[in-house]
């Protein structure tokens, strides 16, 4: 079985809020107690946004119908006619366009609202408020939800209000993935496999870097093997995260790895586990010899607390450090801004 780490519902938040750019969202949390932000919380939050929606006026837009009729309207689809037309039924099919309120992120907030009802776990409060937002809803469709759904999404000036909407409906369908891939679930904790919490961690810290600072350049750098020969047998070095400094003289090449155990063990004897060292090494020794280089491993905090700084002469370090992902998120946040700043 996979192994699963358990992480507050608070910081599952936070590392998807930027993991997926919406960075606000933790800003729009700021004065709230860390301890009171669950899954019930969060869920009346996006009940707020759907009020917003509610007051301001559900958009609708034209969307394609199709149907069997004996009148002939819209656009006639001969592929689906022929066989109405061989056993000559008066009848042809046909599609229109229908001003209509099922759209896809009607859909969104209809299918969240009916998955909050569902759920057992929430505050039957929460869960009642919701089932009276569904009536406001009854022309609209449930749509299977997926996260690339979110994705294709785009938001212009006619729906724009939706926004934040479509922001927490996207975190508490993430959310809620990510609690029942364990067949588990708590108002306050996840339980996530290390595979799904290593691609968030990645993500979140990427994006962690390129909004809350501006002293360097943040980018997924693709380099070339500094060999000759058949180049095309050899793997993709691209770095998780690297961070240029604007001076042009400093930089940090980042790994994030998620592994329960950040130790290897052989013969007894424990260490770090080499394949990551290698690679980060051989990142920094692709690099120009005149800038002033920092490797760093990134490992979730496991009951042992590492900050170690290798030197390679006066330009280069290696360093491994732990995050505590069950820490308050402001301890989060300035951990990792105090990083660059060193």
């Amino acid at each position: 079985m996979e192994p699963v780490c358990k992480v507050p519902i608070r910081n599952l938040f936070c590392l998807l809020s930027y993991a997926n750019e919406m960075p606000e969202l933790v800003e729009s949390l700021n004065e709230v107690n860390e301890d009171l932000i669950t899954y019930d919380f969060l869920a009346k939050q996006f009940l707020r946004e759907v009020n917003v929606l509610k007051q301001r006026g559900i958009i609708r837009n034209y969307v394609a119908v199709t149907e069997e009729t004996n009148r002939v309207g819209g656009r006639i689809l001969m592929g689906e006619s022929i066989p109405h037309i061989m056993a000559r039924r008066a009848s042809l099919v046909c599609e229109k366009d229908e001003y209509s309120e099922d759209i896809l992120l009607n859909q969104i907030m209809k299918t969240i609202l009916q998955g909050i009802v569902q759920n057992r776990y929430v505050k039957a409060e929460t869960r009642q408020q919701s089932f009276l937002r569904l009536e406001a809803l009854q022309g609209v469709s449930e749509v299977p939800l997926t996260t690339g759904m979110f994705t294709r999404l785009r938001l212009d000036r006619q729906n724009i209000r939706y926004q934040r909407m479509v922001h927490m409906a996207r975190l508490l369908h993430e959310l809620r993935l990510l609690s029942h891939q364990q067949g588990n679930w708590s108002l306050f904790s996840a339980k996530v496999t290390e595979r799904a919490l290593h691609q968030i961690f990645e993500k979140f810290l990427f994006h962690f870097y390129r909004l809350e600072q501006s002293v360097y350049k943040v980018s997924s750098e693709v380099m070339r093997w500094n060999l000759d020969g058949e180049t095309k047998w050899l793997p993709t070095m691209r770095t998780d995260i690297s961070m240029t400094n604007r001076n042009g003289q400093d930089k940090i090449i980042m790994d994030a790895k998620f592994y329960r155990n950040m130790f290897q063990e052989n013969y007894g004897k424990a260490s770090f586990h080499s394949h990551n060292l290698y690679q980060l090494y051989t990142y920094l020794m692709h690099q120009s010899r005149e800038m002033r280089l920092r490797g760093i491993l990134v490992y979730p905090f496991n009951g042992v607390e590492v900050n170690e700084v290798f030197r390679a002469g006066e330009r280069m370090t290696m360093e491994v450090m732990t995050l505590n992902l069950d820490a308050p998120w402001q301890e989060i946040h300035n951990r990792l801004i105090m990083v660059v700043q060193a």
